[in-house]
């Protein structure tokens, strides 16, 4: 069985004897992860761990990564855009994905979806407590924070 979809890395974190089961024989040339940003504020609105539990696991992977017989690279999927991020936020996490040798190859624009807590949020424009969130609609500016990450690509 080949796992082709992203993982749950917080949960490979605290068993490491699984993330290398997976990376030997569930994973193809890619092992998807989402930790989506690195703000601790968005993160906490996406009802996700702070940035500090991925760049552990991110450890944690190399370390398994040498043992193995053939490559796994590791992919990350990252978003902009979601509710409460700012432009200053982006440029954070570019600084932080580069600190981490990490390259944001795979970036998503927050598409907001019926029914979920993430487009109540960004359709109020308020958190859960009723503090108001930046929320960017403008799409060229969107565009324009994913290019900061990806160099225009």
């Amino acid at each position: 069985i080949f796992l082709g979809s992203g993982l749950r890395y917080d949960v490979l974190l605290k068993n490491p004897a699984l993330l290398e089961d997976v990376l030997r024989h569930h994973s193809g040339a890619f092992l998807r992860v989402a930790p989506e940003h690195t703000d601790d504020g968005v993160l906490a609105l996406m009802r996700k761990p702070g940035f500090a539990v991925f760049e552990e696991f991110l450890r944690l992977y190399r370390e398994r990564a040498k043992r193995l017989p053939r490559p796994v690279a590791l992919a990350p999927y990252w978003i902009v855009g979601f509710p409460g991020e700012t432009e200053e936020a982006v440029r954070e996490m570019r600084e932080k994905l580069r600190a981490n040798r990490l390259e944001a190859t795979d970036v998503q624009l927050f598409t907001p979806t019926p029914g979920t807590l993430a487009t109540a949020l960004w359709v109020a424009g308020r958190d859960c407590d009723g503090r108001p969130l930046a929320v960017e609609r403008d799409i060229k500016k969107l565009e324009a924070r994913k290019a900061l990450l990806t160099g225009g690509r």
